[in-house]
């Protein structure tokens, strides 16, 4: 893999910041140094292993050193990598492998290993490996069919470094110490924080657990100058009855991965005097939209589209008018889908499942084609009634899902709702509804929780909010 950029770029860190630290947490450090040296130990174990040379292998690991010894030790011993997020069931880790036809996976078992035993490679039982990737892809994300069987999407270095370049100018980034509250797993996480680290020498912070949301006041303050999070992170530090105090030396705050929702962006400058700049992007693509100014958020818009993206409008006889179906060209695009090519990723071109409008040059995200619930043969927008639920007193979140109807003509509006103890019951809920939205929108069933189940990426589980949901029903 001498001609991976990636590997390139490392290696240029090694020859010329050795000294430098890659990673920091409140306890320890590691320099470019001692995560190449790990690196040579990666390489060592696997290539020990006897495993088909440019096979797919699963990484998977806590954010930490492990994270970038084990990336570059596969990439080095000629070895694609597949990013797992950890950790993960065994049963759900043979699933992904043999779903991808992978050749087994690298498990980190600490987030700082100091030894050949922290690392362990399990093989795979898949019987076709590694079919149909082209010779330069080097990476492949993890995302969900329609089906929900784990599939992947295959990327090129050129083309991931392509969008790292891309971010940072965008973005206005340089030398930076970058706050890990993100999975390098996931793809944002992977664009954000590791691939600069690797390729521009960034200190990377995380905390003492590696874990992405165990975020400590010590890492918090410990000079971090960009941090790029999602929602749920931020929302959680505004919930503490004292929030933990940032750096001076924080300039730039992002928040990806999910809407940002106007009383959060508003509530976090008021706490703490900073903007929270939104970011629009896919795994498939990278980068696709960033707010410059720090003020989209208030606005309920996504920015301008990122340096080298072009965003077009697909028409779609039932959308509002002047929206569309968002399409994205940008030369970050992955090379496809794995293993079942799709014609929505090829190309260069990425065709979305959001519906969007321009605002000037601001994008606004309108829902998604597959959300629209069909109640009677009416469309019912589940932004609509999420927006409106939202903004009762006392209600932190609203999830908006559809279920078929008891008598099989369509679907039904149910709402898994975030508030404050004793804020408002069920019956008020309806009522609000009942107010102000048409008959066919009202839903037809409520629950009220503290908060709102999360995926480990700080997603929404919508697994786990239908499971709640239907509690009760025959």
């Amino acid at each position: 893999m001498a001609n991976d950029p990636i590997l390139t770029a490392f290696d240029h860190l090694v020859s010329g910041r050795g000294e430098s630290i890659l990673v920091a947490s409140p306890e320890q450090n590691a320099s470019v140094a001692d995560v190449n040296g790990l690196a040579g130990l990666v390489k060592t174990h696997v290539s020990d292993a006897e495993i088909p040379v440019e096979g797919l292998v699963g990484l998977a690991a806590l954010n930490g050193p492990g994270f970038f010894a084990g990336y570059l030790g596969l990439r080095r011993a000629g070895f694609r990598v597949l990013l797992i997020d950890w950790p993960v069931p065994a049963a759900e880790l043979d699933r992904t492998l043999l779903a991808l036809r992978a050749v087994g996976a690298l498990i980190v078992k600490k987030p700082w290993p100091d030894q050949p035993g922290d690392f362990e490679y399990r093989p795979g039982s898949a019987v076709e490996t590694g079919v149909e990737l082209s010779a330069d892809v080097s990476t492949v994300r993890l995302t969900s069919g329609s089906t929900g069987l784990p599939r992947g999407i295959a990327h090129t270095s050129e083309a991931l470094l392509n969008d790292d370049q891309a971010l940072r100018d965008t973005m206005g980034l340089q030398d930076e110490r970058v706050l890990a509250a993100t999975p390098l797993s996931h793809a944002y996480g992977f664009s954000s924080v590791f691939l600069p680290a690797l390729s521009c020498g960034w200190t990377v912070v995380v905390p003492g657990d590696g874990g992405p949301f165990g975020v400590t006041d010590a890492s918090l303050a410990g000079r971090v100058t960009f941090l790029p999070t999602v929602p749920a992170f931020l929302n959680s530090l505004l919930k503490l009855k004292e929030p933990p105090t940032l750096s001076d030396s924080l300039r730039l705050i992002i928040s990806a991965g999910a809407p940002l929702r106007p009383e959060t962006a508003i509530r976090f400058k008021e706490v703490y005097g900073r903007d929270v700049h939104v970011f629009y992007g896919a795994s498939e693509v990278g980068g696709i939209t960033y707010d410059r100014e720090g003020s989209a958020a208030v606005r309920g818009t996504l920015g301008s589209p990122v340096k080298g993206v072009k965003i077009d409008l697909v028409p779609d006889d039932s959308n509002e008018p002047g929206s569309g179906i968002v399409e994205v060209n940008s030369a970050s695009a992955a090379v496809g889908y794995y293993p079942a090519p799709e014609s929505s990723l090829q190309g260069g071109r990425f065709t979305t499942s959001d519906i969007g409008r321009f605002e000037g040059s601001e994008l606004v995200l309108l829902g998604r084609v597959d959300d629209v619930i069909n109640v009677r043969g009416k469309k019912v927008s589940p932004r609509e009634v999420q927006a409106l639920i939202e903004n009762l007193p006392g209600v932190d979140e609203a999830v908006v899902v559809k279920a078929p109807a008891a008598d099989g003509s369509g679907d039904t509006v149910q709402v898994l709702v975030a508030a404050q103890e004793h804020a408002l019951t069920d019956v008020e809920l309806l009522d609000a509804c009942k107010a102000q939205l048409a008959v066919h929108k009202i839903p037809r069933r409520f629950r009220i929780v503290g908060s709102i189940p999360r995926t480990p990426r700080g997603k929404i589980d919508h697994e786990a909010v239908r499971a709640i949901l239907s509690e009760g029903n025959a």
